[in-house]
């Protein structure tokens, strides 16, 4: 059982069309040749609010992914004020659009030169561990795949839970 933290990151695979097209350009850009997860996002606190950004860069909840397969990560500097560091700078992307045209950056491979609008969603996450000090890079032009795969292989993350999401229980613990 494990128990979410505020800046613990997300990255979770999802079944719509836009999903597929995702996972299959990563797949195709991958060092590894393979792609598990098109979408990710930062948990705010235990009880699995988190905050994303998908038709709107706002908060939502994880049990959204109820049924999905998902990989929790938590970096081992990751304290409190490092956590309201990055959120800080990420909130002011608050209740704006989702940048599908970003999308056509990151089609191009060249979503990481150009960061003169808002993030996608594993650019939010890059850029909040950047702003809480636990990266080196801003993460514009990542992808939730490189971000899953950075969290697997790097001695300064903990996967805390992969699998299938069933849920957080009210006392903020996966059942």
């Amino acid at each position: 059982m494990i128990t979410l933290q505020p800046g613990d990151y997300f990255a979770v695979r999802t079944n719509s069309w836009r999903a597929r097209l995702i996972i299959l350009k990563e797949r195709i850009c991958a060092m590894d040749d393979e792609a598990k997860y098109n979408h990710a996002g930062i948990i705010v606190d235990c009880r699995g609010n988190t905050y994303e950004s998908l038709g709107r860069i706002d908060h939502y909840h994880i049990d959204n992914y109820i049924g999905c397969p998902i990989l929790i990560a938590r970096h081992k500097s990751m304290t409190p004020d490092a956590f309201r560091a990055g959120m800080k700078e990420v909130l002011k992307y608050d209740g704006k659009v989702y940048p599908v045209w970003r999308l056509i950056l990151h089609l191009t491979g060249l979503a990481k030169f150009f960061k003169m609008t808002f993030p996608v969603c594993s650019e939010l996450v890059g850029e909040h561990a950047y702003h809480a000090g636990v990266h080196t890079y801003d993460g514009w032009g990542w992808n939730p795949d490189h971000l899953a795969d950075l969290w697997e292989i790097s001695k300064y993350y903990d996967v805390i839970y992969e699998g299938i999401w069933k849920g957080v229980n009210d006392d903020g613990k996966d059942s």
